[in-house]
């Protein structure tokens, strides 16, 4: 267990590679009892219930673990099939997870209705203001209008064409492409965001039989 006078993000860590380990040692059990394993499935969704009754951040996450004993007697009253810190450190790490994909959507709204406040067509959910700043990773950008996505990508370990584009329209229509020019590039993540403004501008259109 990590010391409580660890900062965050050490504990967190730590918890973190406690709650995969326990994961791996869960898992095998499905090959060896097929039926033990769907038991032990079952509580885990039981402590999981529990611990989203008790838990709304990161910081409760990682108190709850020292009353495993009484999460799963409260989760499993008729008695767990598997130990009970084996269980909670399972559900943690589904309980991390989840949070961590609660927090993500909380930020992704945020962005957009910053962006939509200050009257900007495109909403940056990920990465730079601009891909110009991009070394690695991605920058992700959302029209605000159409709810197209454009992500640019810079993989310097890609070989000989690192920097890509990704254009994602609603429906699941898709673009893509790379290249080695970083100019080139540049210009044509430019060209794509002026076709989804022009795009987005055009009045719709009912279709027609």
């Amino acid at each position: 267990m990590p010391d409580a006078a660890d900062p965050p993000p050490m504990r967190l860590g730590v918890a973190r590679a406690r709650w995969r380990a326990a994961e791996d040692r869960l898992y095998p059990v499905a090959l060896a009892d097929p039926a033990s394993y769907q038991r032990g499935l079952q509580a885990v969704q039981a402590v999981l219930t529990e611990l989203r009754r008790r838990t709304g951040d990161v910081e409760a996450l990682l108190a709850v673990e020292a009353a495993a004993e009484e999460i799963v007697a409260a989760a499993c009253p008729g008695g767990p099939p598997l130990p009970a810190d084996l269980l909670v450190a399972v559900a943690c790490g589904l309980r991390d997870r989840e949070l961590a994909g609660e927090a993500a959507d909380r930020r992704r709204r945020e962005t957009i209705d910053a962006a939509r406040a200050a009257g900007r067509a495109w909403a940056v959910l990920d990465g730079p203001p601009t891909p110009a700043e991009l070394a690695g990773g991605r920058q992700v950008l959302l029209h605000l209008d159409s709810q197209t996505v454009l992500e640019a990508t810079v993989d310097p370990w890609s070989g000989g064409e690192p920097f890509g584009l990704g254009l994602t329209r609603p429906g699941g229509g898709t673009e893509s492409s790379s290249t080695g020019d970083r100019a080139a590039w540049l210009a044509a993540h430019e060209r794509l965001r002026a076709e989804v403004e022009r795009a987005g501008e055009q009045p719709a259109t009912e279709d027609r039989p």
